[in-house]
Parts: structure tokens; C-alpha cells; sequence
């Protein structure tokens, strides 16, 4: 079987258990997000309606207030309030005295309080305080059975009644005759400022606008809102205003929570309802959803699935049989390159250009490809760099031997011919020749044998403590007289006199003496070399500078390569074998240094090095002495500067 049915068959199992799954998941979670949706958007509804039904509270509680302000002020230009005890009437079960108001009669007759209502709007009642209790002398209030409801009254309990004997008004909602009022009641005085009655104003809380607004709320397709009070009383309802279901077991739950969503059986249909009550009326707000429309909506989905899978199912075939195609075709283009690549052709590039793991396997093999021809050219680049130290070596290596052997030839001719005459002047020359040309080959072994044991790890610091402005300073007079000798102007310069720090003495006058050696070598007679020393506190910056003849810009990337020397073998004007400023770059990072360069071409160069301070070590560190051994103003010179010959 080959990769493309492989994919094909892996690609069509795949989709058809994934889809399965889906299938399943989609048809429980569309269940599970109707009922959530119908739950979340019946508590939605009943807290929207328990907010639109405290904001009415409220308004009607300020349109009472302002109103009854309204009604007192009428009573009060209409005349002082006057109770006749000469003329006793019969209201409902009492015997009460006559009310007057001005010349206007207040008992039994209801003209004041049609006039209010078709005012204001709001049903009002006039009561009379007798025996412990506020009688409805006069009110447009009907009872349950049509009738106006005077003679009812207020007993001594209530809290109306306690506020309005202490003179006192009362806002508030209030259930007159079976019917919830948003209320407000006033104290009537007679002129003497004694309580002798009460003025009342009332908005009915369930009106037919508010009543006709609850009926039009559906919930789904069969759902609805409905109210029933405490005592299971069903105020609103589509079927069953008026009725009484407080008796059942979910009417109970609800009593006992006030808040919450349920499940229930009502008339053989489950459902599903959220409520919540609202105290200032007595309201249990419900809305409720049958389950078979919860059903119903799942049913519907689960089957707009299982017809999506089917037609996922043909198009995932097409698409299988694509991307197969897609897959296979690249695969084996990527294999016909490292076929070509395995035969040794690293000029080979395959392009395939998508930015899949194909097509980043892809250009992993362009980068391998890349990086193995980059090698390649760089072993032969080295071959190269080693075939010309080998001759820079034989180079550097011949020169010295052959001024030796001139000298000594020379100098045996002399003596053979003059004996007196070249015993001292020219025997001398001679000798200093071939002293300073051993002294080449002896830097030369020096830097070959320190660059072979720091590549293999073999060369350590001996950290010593010591001024390291001192040790510079004497490395830099140590080789003024020799400097001098080659008409160079040597200027040492420090911003500070002492700066004890843990480094290794004979490493750093390596560094210094290569460094002047250089400086001399690049420059010209009459030109100037400085060496300064900077402190920052936490490095010190040692800088040698020369007016020289500076290095281009492009030598200047290449200066401490090793074995990188600036100018061809045959035309250089000076000797080297490239190796010292690698060497010195190495041991200034062995003191975890750094060591740079800046130069212009014609005007001069300057090495900067930077060494941390290194923490003083422990009291058994060794000190330095305070004079660099003799060497250091003597042979050492003469050996790094051995290369200097004007």
C-alpha cells in the first residue's frame, strides 16, 4: 500500500470519528444550550419584570406624594374640617357623627372623592377616627362584590392607623379590600390641630395596561409569565387568573425560597419556570416553558446535524483525495533532492515554498544543504589559511636564519681578511644581528607554543594583587629608551595613581609589550604613541594610541584573526606571522576582558582594552613585587620588538 491510500484511509477514518463524535457532542450540547437558554432567558424576564415592577412602585409612591400634597391643599382652601356630633348618621355598623368640610359634607357622600379621582386619577378614601379605628366615611373603594366599600375600616393594628393617631403621614404599598394599592395617607386636624381623620390616596398595583403587558410575554413558543401572590392566589395567568394553587408542591417551593428555577408537573406537562418574588406586593413573578418545546428545538438541531455530517462526510472525501495529492506530490520532490544531494551535488535547491512541516522540513534541507557547502568552502578557506601559514612560517622561519648565516659568513670574511680591524666595530654588528633575529624566532616558537595551550585549555592566570597602574606604567618607561631609539615620541598618561585589583603581572606586560611593539612598528619617525589608563569604577580602560599610518576599515574586521596579517607575503613593509594579536585578544579575555580597536586609515590607531576589577582575593594571595623582574627592561623587549628593524 502506498502513502497516498495510507493518507487516504487515515484521512476518511478520521473524519468519519470525528464527525461521529461531533454528531453526538453537538446533539447533547444543543440540548444542554436550549435548556440553559430558556432558564438563563426565564430569569432574565422575571428579574426584568421584578425591576420594571419596583421602578412602577416607586413612581407611583412619588405620583401619591405629590398628589395628596395636592388634595391637602385643596381641603385646606375648601374650609376647617368640622365633625357635628349633633348629628349622628349610620356608616356600615357604626353610629358616627356627620364630617364636614366648610359647609361641605364629607359623610356618605362620595363628591369629594369623585372629584380627586377625576383629578388626579387615584382612588381616594376619607376616614374618621372613631373607637380605635379609621371608618371609610366616604371613598370610591369598591369591594369584592361591586359595592363601595364604605364602613370598612382600619384597626388599631395596622400600621397606617399608628402612624396617622401620631399625626403622621404614610407611603407605602397597602392591600385595600384584596387588591394591592400603592398608597399614601394624611392626617385630617380639626382646627384646634386635634387627628379626627384621614385622607387617602391609591393607585391600583396591577393595572389593565400592566395586566395586558405580562399576559403578551411568551417564552418560546409556549411559554408564559404569571403572578400569584403568597396565598396562592393567581392574579395574572392565560388560563387560570383567579384561581388558587398554593396547594401544590411547587407553589410551596416557592413560598419557601422566593427566588429560583424549578421543574414541575402542572396539568400532566412538565415544565420549567424561573421566579422570584417582589415584598412590597406580594408577587411571585413566573416564567415558565414546557419541556416538549425544549424537546422539540433539540430534535431539530440533532437532525440538521446527522445532515451536516452527511454532507461533511462527501466533501471530506473530496478533500481527502486533495490534500493526499497536496501531501504526495511535495514528499516526492523532497525526495528526489536528496537523492541528488546524496550523490555528492550540493548545488541542488528544492523549492517548495509552503509553509507546512513539509515545507519546513524543506527548507531545513536547503539550510543543511547550505550549511554543508559553507563548511565545505570553509575547510578549504582553512586549507588555504594553513597552506599560507605554512609559508608565512618558512617565511619567518628563513628570514632570521638567513640574516644569522649572512652575519656569521660575513663575519668570517672579515676576519679572514682584516682580523684587527673587524675584531671589535664590526664583530659587534654582526653579533647584534644575530641576536635580534634569534630573538624573532624565539617570539615566534613563544606565541606558537601560548596560542597551542590556550586552544587546548592548558594555560592558566597566575591572579596576583597588585597596583596595575604601577606594572603599566613601568612596562611603558621599560621600553621608552627602545622606542625612543626609533625617533617615536612614548606619552604615558593615567586619571589615577592607584588602583589595586587581582591580575596575572606576566600576562598583562605580554599584552602592553605587544601592543607598544605594534604601535612602533606602525608608525613612522616623529610620530606619537600614548598609552592611558582610565578608571570607571568597576573596569579600568587601558588605551594605546598612535598617529601611525592606521589600518582601512576592511583590514580592520580581520585584525585578530589568527594568522590574518595586513598586506600579501611579498609586499609587506613590515615582518610578522599574524599571530600576536590573537594571542593578546586571548589573554585579555582570559581576564574576562574585552579588547577593541579604532583606526583611520592615514591617521592612527588605537587599541582599547577593557579589564573588570577583579575582587581582592584572600590574605594568602601573593602580592606583587614592586619591580618587574629585569627581563621585563631587557630581553623582553628585545624579543617582542625583535621585529622592528627602522
Amino acid at each position: 500500500m502506498n502513502i497516498k491510500s495510507k493518507l487516504m484511509i487515515s484521512y476518511l477514518l478520521l473524519i468519519i470519528f470525528s464527525v461521529s463524535v461531533l454528531g453526538v457532542l453537538v446533539g447533547n450540547k444543543s440540548r444542554n444550550a436550549v435548556f440553559k437558554e430558556i432558564t438563563e432567558k426565564s430569569e432574565r424576564v422575571s428579574e426584568l419584570i421584578n425591576t420594571t415592577v419596583s421602578v412602577r412602585n416607586n413612581l407611583l409612591l412619588e405620583k401619591v406624594y405629590s398628589e395628596l400634597y395636592y388634595v391637602e391643599k385643596l381641603m385646606a382652601n375648601s374650609g376647617d374640617i368640622i365633625i357635628d356630633n349633633n348629628k349622628q348618621i349610620q356608616v356600615g355598623d357604626f353610629i358616627v357623627p356627620s364630617m364636614y368640610i366648610g359647609e361641605r359634607k364629607l359623610s356618605l357622600t362620595s363628591t369629594m372623592v369623585d372629584d380627586i379621582k377625576q383629578s388626579t386619577g387615584a382612588i381616594a378614601s376619607i376616614f374618621l377616627l372613631k373607637d380605635d379605628k379609621l371608618i371609610r366615611v366616604s371613598t370610591n373603594v369598591t369591594t369584592k362584590d361591586g359595592k363601595k366599600a364604605i364602613g370598612t375600616f382600619i384597626n388599631s393594628n395596622s400600621h397606617v392607623y399608628k402612624k396617622i393617631v401620631n399625626a403622621e403621614s404614610y407611603y407605602d404599598s397597602n392591600l385595600v379590600e384584596g387588591d394591592w394599592f400603592i398608597t399614601g395617607y394624611k392626617p385630617l386636624l380639626d382646627k384646634n390641630k386635634k387627628v379626627i381623620g384621614a385622607i387617602a390616596l391609591g393607585y391600583k398595583a396591577l393595572n389593565k395596561y400592566l395586566e395586558k403587558t405580562l399576559s403578551d410575554i411568551k417564552i418560546g413558543q409556549t411559554g408564559y409569565v404569571y403572578i400569584m401572590n403568597s396565598k396562592g392566589d393567581v392574579l395574572v395567568h392565560p388560563n387560570i387568573t383567579g384561581q388558587n394553587i398554593g396547594d401544590f408542591d411547587f407553589s410551596k417551593k416557592m413560598f419557601k425560597n422566593n427566588h429560583g428555577v424549578i421543574e414541575y408537573k402542572f396539568n400532566g406537562v412538565c415544565k420549567l419556570a424561573a421566579y422570584k418574588y417582589f415584598e412590597p406586593w406580594d408577587w411571585y413573578i413566573v416564567t415558565t416553558a414546557n419541556y416538549d418545546d425544549l424537546k422539540s428545538s433539540s430534535k431539530s438541531i440533532l437532525n440538521m446535524t446527522l445532515l451536516t455530517v452527511l454532507i461533511i462526510l462527501v466533501l471530506a472525501s473530496i478533500l481527502a483525495l486533495f490534500l493526499a495529492n497536496t501531501l504526495v506530490k511535495p514528499i516526492n520532490k523532497l525526495k528526489r533532492c536528496m537523492e541528488i544531494a546524496s550523490s555528492g551535488d550540493l548545488t541542488v535547491h528544492c523549492d517548495i515554498k509552503s509553509k507546512d512541516e513539509i515545507g519546513i522540513l524543506a527548507s531545513s534541507f536547503n539550510h543543511m544543504i547550505k550549511e554543508n557547502k559553507r563548511l565545505m568552502e570553509e575547510k578549504e578557506q582553512y586549507d588555504k589559511l594553513k597552506t599560507e601559514f605554512i609559508a608565512n612560517m618558512s617565511h619567518e622561519l628563513r628570514t632570521p636564519l638567513n640574516i644569522i648565516f649572512s652575519a656569521v659568513q660575513l663575519s668570517a670574511l672579515n676576519i679572514n681578511s682584516n682580523p684587527k680591524a673587524f675584531a671589535n666595530k664590526k664583530m659587534n654588528q654582526h653579533l647584534t644581528i644575530i641576536k635580534q633575529n634569534c630573538y624573532r624566532l624565539l617570539r615566534l616558537v613563544n606565541n606558537i607554543i601560548d596560542i597551542t595551550k590556550i586552544d587546548s585549555g592548558f594555560m592558566e592566570l597566575n591572579l596576583q594583587k597588585a597596583n596595575i597602574v604601577e606594572v603599566i606604567e613601568n612596562i611603558t618607561l621599560s621600553t621608552a629608551e627602545y622606542v625612543e631609539s626609533k625617533s617615536r615620541n612614548l606619552i604615558f598618561d593615567t586619571d589615577i595613581e592607584e588602583k589595586i585589583m587581582n591580575f596575572d603581572l606576566e600576562k598583562m606586560e605580554r599584552i602592553m609589550l605587544n601592543l607598544i611593539s605594534n604601535a612602533t612598528k606602525f608608525t613612522k619617525p616623529g610620530d606619537t604613541i600614548e598609552v592611558s589608563i582610565y578608571d570607571k569604577e568597576e573596569f579600568i580602560l587601558i588605551s594605546v594610541k598612535d598617529n601611525g599610518v592606521g589600518i582601512s576599515q576592511d583590514n580592520l574586521k580581520q585584525i585578530f584573526e589568527r594568522f590574518k596579517q595586513i598586506g600579501p607575503l611579498l609586499s609587506r613593509t613590515h615582518e610578522g606571522s599574524g599571530i600576536g594579536l590573537s594571542l593578546v585578544k586571548s589573554l585579555v579575555q582570559m581576564h574576562d576582558g574585552k579588547i577593541s580597536v579604532k583606526s583611520k586609515y592615514g591617521e592612527g590607531t588605537e587599541f582599547i582594552i577593557e579589564l573588570p576589577v577583579k575582587p581582592i582575593l584572600q590574605e594568602d594571595t601573593p602580592e606583587s613585587p614592586n619591580e618587574l623582574p629585569q627581563q621585563t627592561n631587557v630581553e623582553k623587549i628585545q624579543i617582542e620588538f625583535s621585529d622592528i628593524y627602522n
